[in-house]
């Protein structure tokens, strides 16, 4: 009886022994699971694509023109060359590109970033030829997971304002520059979104 009771304080204390060791594994790969993921959404055309890494993202957002992004926005935000190569010379920031002049600047620019957690977590990068100044129909409504989330925001080419309801309505802020935090009156409120100059 006395051996029972040994083996099973045994178990239990080697049961114990690895769940504490486990827990900090676990724990680790239940943080790298949770990677950020980074998607692009093409305002001209309505092509939405996802991938891990910021890099990959820009590299696809850019169509190759930019393929040496950092893997993680954070990085890549302190890089104001970096920045200026997606958004376009700051002279150009804000400017609304005549149609006609299109086909003079087809590449597509950065306009901004919205972030659904502080500090540049999971993102959508939106691009666009068309440039910045007016309400994007599409953008009136925010759908795939974007309404009610955003948290940081990133300008490109254009500043970004958040509205609190859909149809540009309720209240709105707008924003220049990268903001980690976007304040806690419009921290997961808004519900649509334009692009200013």
């Amino acid at each position: 009886m006395k051996s029972v009771r040994t083996l099973a304080a045994l178990g239990l204390g080697t049961l114990a022994t690895v769940a504490a060791v486990a827990s900090p594994a676990l724990a680790q790969e239940t943080k790298s699971a949770r990677s950020t993921a980074h998607c692009v959404l093409n305002t001209d055309n309505g092509d939405k694509a996802c991938f891990s890494t910021y890099r990959e993202a820009i590299a696809y957002g850019t169509k190759g023109r930019v393929t040496d992004a950092p893997n993680d926005a954070r990085d890549a935000f302190k890089d104001q060359k970096l920045q200026e190569r997606l958004s376009g010379p700051r002279s150009q920031h804000g400017m609304k590109l005549a149609k006609n002049a299109q086909s003079a600047l087809p590449e597509s620019r950065t306009l901004a970033t919205i972030f659904r957690d502080k500090d540049f977590g999971d993102g959508l990068t939106l691009t666009g030829t068309v440039g910045c100044g007016w309400r994007y129909p599409e953008f009136a409504t925010l759908k795939d997971g974007w309404n009610d989330v955003i948290s940081s925001t990133a300008s490109g080419q254009c500043d970004i304002t958040l509205y609190q309801h859909d149809a540009f309505r309720g209240f709105s802020q707008t924003y220049r520059g990268n903001v980690p935090y976007v304040g806690d009156a419009m921290n997961d409120q808004a519900s649509s979104i334009s692009f200013d100059r």
